[in-house]
């Protein structure tokens, strides 16, 4: 098979050929021409070449770039201490408890763009010089995260920045002073009480002799004073059981701070928590005292309720140290102040208290009265106390009607015997020898049988000749 050749170029004139330069040029325009085609498209999007980069990359990144291209140093190397505090703890929490589940701090985007804002308004305030504009940004930081349960460690973490920030400021300590107390408080309100003591008492100390007040118009120092109260009551609670010497010396300084911040209502119950847990160890004299105390104030506060519980505790140290005429008056009082109150449980407490004591002594027809107003006015639910109450009841009917019982069983008379028998079959609360009703057997002989009726013999009848 043959094939035609192209013709020799006999003449020797050079044959043109397709440039590879010429080729590349015209490929590099056509990118050039592509590349003008899609910067147009972008700019018709409204997309700049820089903001490319925000959609590509992770949040974290675009967080730090945004920081640290407007200066922040500071604030961009803050945020990343906590981001590897948290890795640090949740890898501790993990070694000792196993997996535990935790929503990072770089994935609350909302957190994350509140913290920049106030990290920066900090690091713009030291740059300017004043360091208490700093530390209402990072106290702005410690409130805004006591709205979530899981963030106690950053609260922490700010209400310590805020404690640095506070030795700079120039305002006779009271900035240092509001720091111990916010993170008093902030321990506290985990249960540390022992370590919140530390900063309470540090802004009390700082706080003595100054005017200053909150935006309440309160005084910081009555407020020291008050927090303390309540931070020294919570402790000889949480003591008690396993130190009670202790914890009458943290109720003891209860009682003084109360007293210093001007609470009376507060110095009355900080009395009365003094007088049971003195009455509690046996101190039954010392604990009157308090109940005194506790009793007077209420009377000059007209709070029937404090009245009520004072006149209970006293009636119980009187009764403890045999003084039976007085704990008998103080119960009588008990009684009264809680007749026709709201709250019937305190007053079936109160009569039974009373009915109580009536039975020690052998008046058992009081003791009968006052444990049947107890029965009546206590709360029906709950059903154990009731039938206390009921059996406490039932004896002291039984006491109240042995006298005469015996009486008749001694004298042993045909009358008295058939009034026995009587009361056997109806089981009245009593009856009397002199004035008897008929008996059955004679009701029914005159066709007039009714039930017999009775009440309390405390005189023996006339024996029968």
């Amino acid at each position: 098979m043959t094939s035609t050749l192209p013709p020799v170029n006999v003449s020797g004139s050079k044959t043109t050929l397709p440039s590879l330069r010429s080729g590349r040029s015209d490929r590099s325009g056509r990118s050039k021409a592509t590349g003008s085609k899609r910067q147009s498209l972008g700019k018709l999007a409204g997309i700049e070449k820089a903001d490319v980069g925000g959609y590509r990359n992770s949040y974290k990144h675009n967080l730090s770039l945004s920081i640290l291209q407007d200066g922040y140093v500071s604030s961009f190397i803050e945020l990343f201490e906590l981001f590897e505090k948290q890795q640090k703890q949740i890898q501790s929490a993990d070694a000792e408890s196993g997996d535990v589940e935790v929503q990072l701090l770089i994935d609350r985007h909302d957190k994350l763009e509140f913290m920049k804002t106030k990290l920066i308004a900090a690091e713009d305030a030291r740059r300017a010089g004043s360091p208490g504009k700093a530390y209402d940004a990072y106290l702005d930081l410690a409130h805004y995260f006591e709205q979530f349960p899981g963030d106690q460690w950053l609260i922490d973490h700010f209400h310590e920045r805020c404690m640095r920030e506070s030795g700079a400021v120039d305002d006779d300590g009271r900035k240092q002073a509001e720091a111990n107390f916010n993170i008093g408080v902030a321990l506290e309100k985990r249960g540390d009480l022992t370590e919140a003591l530390h900063f309470l008492e540090k802004f009390f100390t700082l706080t003595t002799g100054q005017d200053w007040q909150d935006k309440e118009g309160d005084h910081l120092h009555d407020k020291a004073a008050l927090q303390l109260y309540k931070t020294y009551t919570c402790l000889a609670e949480e003591i008690y059981e396993e130190a009670p010497s202790q914890s009458i010396e943290y109720l003891k300084r209860a009682y003084q701070m109360a007293k210093e911040g001007g609470n009376k209502t507060e110095a009355g119950m900080a009395s009365h928590r003094l007088g049971n847990i003195y009455e509690a160890v046996g101190d039954t004299q010392v604990a009157t005292l308090y109940h005194k105390g506790y009793l007077d104030r209420c009377k000059r506060d007209k709070d029937t309720v404090g009245m009520g519980k004072a006149y209970e505790a006293l009636g119980r140290c009187q009764k403890s140290e045999g003084k039976i005429e007085e704990a008998l008056e103080s119960y009588k009082e008990f009684v009264k102040i809680t007749e026709g109150g709201e709250d019937k449980d305190v007053y079936s407490q109160a009569c039974s208290s009373l009915a109580d004591l009536y039975n020690m002594l052998g008046d058992y027809g009081s003791a009968v009265e006052y444990y049947q107003k107890a029965a009546e006015s206590m709360d029906t639910e709950d059903q154990e106390r009731l039938q206390l109450m009921n059996i406490s009841l039932a004896i002291a009917r039984s006491h109240n009607q042995l006298h005469s019982y015996s009486l008749a069983i001694l004298h042993n008379t045909p009358r008295l015997t058939a009034s026995l028998v009587e009361w056997k079959d109806y089981r009245d609360d009593g009856f009397i020898m002199a004035s008897r009703p008929p008996t059955r057997a004679e009701s029914m002989a005159s066709g007039t049988a009714t039930p017999a009726q009775g009440d309390t013999c405390s005189t023996p009848a006339p024996k029968e000749q």
